[in-house]
């Protein structure tokens, strides 16, 4: 990926973050905890396509897409995808970036 790509791409990013800060003084509460998890993701892909991403990474990406519009189901379900996106972030700590 080209250096100007990458930054169109993370300011792209960033403008997301930003105006999902803003939209979340008047939305739902449960919007905040995905809009992060939704930006992580949003990150790693753009890692990715950098060629700067890692398995661990990639792993991270693959739960957060698989389980973020768990959201939209009773908060006991959303929650528990959260306290398991905590623990395969805390799983990969062991195993370094450059693997």
């Amino acid at each position: 990926m080209e250096k100007a790509e990458l930054e169109r791409r993370v300011y792209e990013l960033v403008g997301y973050m930003v105006t999902s800060g803003r939209n979340l003084l008047d939305e739902t509460p449960a919007y905040g905890p995905f809009r992060l998890v939704d930006a992580t993701s949003r990150l790693i892909s753009i890692l990715e396509e950098a060629g700067l991403s890692s398995p661990r990474l990639a792993r991270i990406k693959e739960a957060i897409d698989q389980g973020k519009y768990s959201v939209m189901s009773p908060s006991s379900e959303f929650r528990e995808f959260l306290e398991g996106l905590v623990l395969a972030y805390v799983e990969g700590l062991g195993e370094g970036g450059d693997g």
